[in-house]
């Protein structure tokens, strides 16, 4: 969920790009005093090795000329141009000095004194002088105790190109730097570094799972109910700001966070709401919906919201294969594309739409039969000629609404959905709110912490019948809402409303902590309960820490409580499930596979799902005393689970004589209304130790 900015960017980021840049210069700066005090170094020490050696010959040539009558300082003129003869050994000039730095006697050249802390007190050197307005380098050698002899040479052209280097060093990295600084401008201007940058607002710690450990007053105000983060937080990298999505409990919330891990394994943020688009690819295609929704509010005009719904397509997936469905989902979701604005891949079978208004608008509200029959047509795949039959719902987002917010045009849109879904006669329906008392009963939209706070839920129990042990050996746990609550709710959106709007951990701590409690009052009867886990339960982080908190609560023993997971989300969410379901195994909790065979990747998982019970869906069941393939395919799960040593789990039975088939094909558990329907904890109890075959 890396976030990639419009036009915002947080402070380190800025700070990172400034420091960058200052480190650019300053590399420039030194490497332009590196090139010109190596150039200058390297034509001063030529010229030091050969003035030197020049001077040291003419220090030879005087000696010898001089012979037993060594000169002193008090050396007359005519006797110092004798002793030179003109000739001045590849020098400008010549001189003799005294120990002293005062000049004796000079040729071509008058300087008057020279430092005594230039002269060498053994062997040559030279050094640079401006004398009368003209850059010389001088070699000095020593002739005796009194006296030393100056070679000078113009130096002024060196001096001049050295300069002149110098010069040009310094308007080339002056351009360079210009260059850098006003790519730097502009990488500013174009990416909004010259906005204001995030403040952070929210400053928090968590742990490795993401439960919340510290949070500072801002996030507790704005997030009161939310403890911990749906994401795997310990997955994002540090000094990246990333998306990060809330297990809110309203709807699912977002913020930008930058992350710290700490030495204690913990994770710091520094974090603030999430108010700018981000990649596709850093969450979900609804989220993408829902900003692209947001962005359209301000106008304030109407516009289009829609729900394609593929019917056929998991026949044909069953039928034909993943690949292929992908291919038929694709054409469709091309066609699709070709009338609609904005259009979002939000599930397999799904396809959102949004139409902003305008004359595209106004024609595909009145072109809409049209277009939706488009979808219908028939479609050649691979010389295979199939048809996905679309129902369609869409609402007008205008003042009309009752509210306004994303949710809340998505429930008109799917309760315009649901009821082209029970209308055998036409594919589309469009909500508009003047026609509200329409749709009440298509409206989906509940109020779960209300409704738990009333005590509105409750759990009921379906006996599981041992065949060996000829008794009840468990009994799964099934979500209800109390016939007291006088409700028409139909579990299943129910169930689908909770994961969608954040509620399902707030439900599943109900499920989990009720039939725990029910298992406690089992012990010693050796009898298990199974609760369903769905897949947004199972993927949030701290799940495993948050249910073994209840298990271990509640005082039980390994093997009271196992886990029941379907296989149908597991293809995306395969590798993190076994990393949990393991955990779970290791503290005693077995893993049931539910619903097996129902879709073609079955096999796969058993080689790495650390499952203990495979149950046999129901649609296997029901007609296994007339059907020989549903026979056989049972009697294909039995062995597996023989040969894996797995138990089995029939689903479904309800007649004495399927029961006896079952029971000689090698079943090990039943359930279904032959044993019993599902129960109050009280009868459930009762029944454990009451019911026989």
């Amino acid at each position: 969920m890396q976030l990639q900015h419009s036009a915002k960017f947080n402070k380190m980021t800025l700070m990172k790009a400034i420091v960058a840049l200052v480190v650019i210069v300053a590399v420039l700066i030194v490497g332009a005093v590196t090139v010109w005090f190596s150039a200058r170094t390297a034509a001063f020490n030529g010229s030091l090795e050969i003035y030197g050696g020049w001077v040291e010959n003419l220090s030879d040539e005087v000696s010898a000329r001089a012979g037993d009558d060594a000169p002193d300082s008090s050396v007359s003129t005519s006797r110092a141009e004798s002793l030179f003869a003109g000739q001045y050994g590849g020098f400008d000039g010549v001189a003799l000095i005294s120990a002293t730095g005062r000049v004796v006697y000079a040729s071509e050249i008058n300087e008057e004194r020279l430092s005594s802390d230039d002269l060498p007190s053994d062997g040559s050197t030279t050094v640079l002088k401006k004398i009368n307005g003209v850059d010389y380098a001088v070699s000095l050698t020593k002739l005796n105790d009194d006296l030393y002899i100056a070679g000078y040479i113009d130096y002024s052209d060196t001096a001049a190109a050295l300069n002149s280097l110098k010069t040009e060093l310094i308007v080339v990295y002056c351009a360079s730097i210009a260059v850098i600084i006003g790519v730097f401008v502009a990488y500013v201007i174009l990416t909004g570094l010259n906005e204001r940058g995030h403040r952070y607002e929210y400053k928090l710690v968590t742990d490795s799972e993401g439960r919340i450990l510290k949070a500072n007053a801002k996030f507790k105000e704005d997030f009161p109910q939310t403890f911990r983060f749906f994401d795997n937080v310990s997955r994002f990298d540090e000094d990246k700001l990333s998306a990060m999505r809330l297990a809110a409990f309203e709807e699912d919330q977002f913020i930008a966070a930058a992350t710290k891990k700490l030495p204690n394994g913990k994770i710091k943020f520094a974090a603030s709401s999430l108010d700018m688009p981000y990649n596709a690819q850093a969450t979900k295609p609804r989220d993408i919906m829902r900003e692209a929704y947001i962005s359209l509010l301000p106008h304030g005009k109407p516009f289009l919201m829609g729900k394609i719904f593929l019917t056929d397509l998991q026949t044909i997936k069953d039928m034909f294969g993943r690949e292929f469905a992908e291919t038929v989902h694709d054409i469709i979701y091309d066609k699709v594309a070709h009338y609609f604005d904005y259009v979002y891949d939000l599930e397999t079978t799904d396809i959102g739409v949004l139409v902003p208004d305008g004359k595209k608008f106004t024609e595909i509200v009145q072109d809409m039969r049209e277009i939706v029959d488009s979808f219908n047509e028939y479609i050649k795949v691979e010389n295979n000629v199939v048809k996905v039959n679309v129902k369609c719902g869409f609402s007008v987002c205008d003042n009309s609404m009752e509210q306004r917010n994303f949710e809340y045009a998505m429930l008109a849109t799917e309760a315009a959905l649901k009821r082209a879904t029970e209308d055998k006669m036409k594919d589309f329906y469009t909500f508009h709110g003047s026609e509200i008392k329409q749709y009440d009963k298509y409206f989906v939209n509940y109020d779960i912490r209300q409704m738990l706070a009333e005590n509105r839920f409750e759990m009921e129990y379906q006996p599981q019948y041992g065949i060996k042990e000829n008794r009840v050996v468990g009994f799964e746990a099934l979500f209800r809402v109390k016939k007291s609550a006088h409700m028409q709710v139909n579990i299943f959106e129910l169930i689908t409303y909770a994961e969608r709007s954040g509620n399902m951990m707030l439900l599943g701590d109900f499920i989990f902590e009720t039939s725990m409690r029910f298992a406690k009052r089992l012990e010693g009867k050796n009898v298990q309960v199974s609760v369903n886990v769905s897949p947004i339960q199972l993927m949030q982080a701290g799940f495993c820490d948050n249910f073994l908190e209840i298990f271990n609560r509640n005082e039980l023993q390994p093997g009271s409580i196992c886990v029941e997971i379907t296989e149908s989300f597991l293809v995306q969410n395969f590798d993190d499930a076994v990393k949990k379901l393991n955990v779970l195994r290791e503290h005693g909790i077995e893993i049931h596979l539910d619903d097996f065979g129902t879709r073609y990747s079955s096999l796969l998982y058993l080689k790495k799902l650390p499952v203990s019970v495979i149950k046999i869906d129901r649609e296997f069941v029901l007609e296994v005393h007339k059907d020989g393939i549903d026979r056989a395919i049972i009697e294909m799960v039995i062995n597996i689970c023989k040969t894996q040593h797995f138990s089995s789990i029939a689903e479904g039975v309800e007649t004495k004589e399927d029961f006896e088939i079952l029971k000689n094909m090698g079943v090990d558990i039943i359930q279904g209304y032959l044993i019993g329907r599902s129960m109050p904890s009280d009868q459930a109890v009762r029944f454990a130790s009451e019911f026989k075959m």
